[in-house]
């Protein structure tokens, strides 16, 4: 069982194929099996699945939740595994630790992805997707797991093991990591950002709101993608795969 011994942690993860290091960073609860397609990209790159503290297989969790501290968990995996530099892909508040990550280590990121990302929630949407969100993580864990296996998956089998591994949550850790995404703003940072930036969304994503913010403050790719909502690292994998592979390649020359 692959697990890095981290400040009295023991952060499980996945690591599959070889190549450039890709490193998926998973939203509040959901943990690594939200990237269950991305897998497939281990064909030509090595990818890295990690569970955060409190959260899936990992074992213990940090006394209190920051984006730092969560960003220094990747930064001190990436230590275990020798891997010098990596593409950073985050979904939805994944992406605010990948953007942690860069802004703070940026020698050791090769270029970032965010799949539904925001430097800051400023969505009227948004915050109160945040607030619900931490409503029925103290009220109703398991109707919420159902609900967002629900909306990322069709497949009975997939809907059930995202349940499955979304309740293995500690509680107190994903009420706070929403908290944590709720409150974070890297608005006025994004001017130091040195590495190159893919910004990917659905048509539909009411996050798809943030792309100006990233756009007056640095030189960015955007992609929309037609007629998909927020959850495409598995809704619309296919063309999430290519995107990364696209990118990855290119930043990888």
């Amino acid at each position: 069982m692959p697990l890095c011994h981290i400040n009295g942690l023991q952060l499980f993860y996945e690591d599959k194929g070889s190549g450039t290091p890709i490193i998926f960073i998973h939203p509040p609860g959901m943990g690594r099996k939200v990237f269950f397609y991305q897998l497939l990209l281990a064909n030509n790159f090595r990818i890295i699945l990690p569970d955060l503290s409190g959260h899936g297989d990992t074992i213990g969790s940090s006394d209190s939740v920051t984006i730092l501290g969560l960003a220094e968990e990747i930064r001190s995996l990436m230590d275990e595994l020798k891997i010098e530099k990596a593409v950073i892909c985050g979904y939805s508040s994944g992406g605010i630790i990948a953007q942690e990550l860069c802004l703070n280590h940026p020698d050791r990121v090769i270029g970032v992805i965010l799949a539904g990302g925001f430097p800051k929630v400023q969505a009227t949407l948004l915050k109160y997707e945040h607030l619900i969100g931490m409503y029925m993580v103290k009220r109703y864990p398991r109707l919420l797991a159902k609900g967002i296996a629900f909306a990322h998956t069709e497949l009975t089998p997939l809907k059930r093991e995202l349940v499955t591994h979304m309740l293995k949550a500690d509680l107190t850790v994903w009420f706070q990591f929403y908290n944590q995404s709720l409150h974070y703003d890297c608005l006025e940072r994004l001017k130091n950002w040195e590495r190159p930036l893919l910004l990917i969304y659905g048509s539909k994503d009411l996050y798809n709101q943030h792309i100006k913010e990233y756009q007056k403050r640095l030189e960015v790719q955007t992609v929309l993608i037609a007629k998909a909502s927020h959850q495409v690292p598995m809704s619309n994998w296919k063309m999430f795969n290519q995107l990364i592979t696209g990118f990855t390649v290119t930043q990888s020359k």
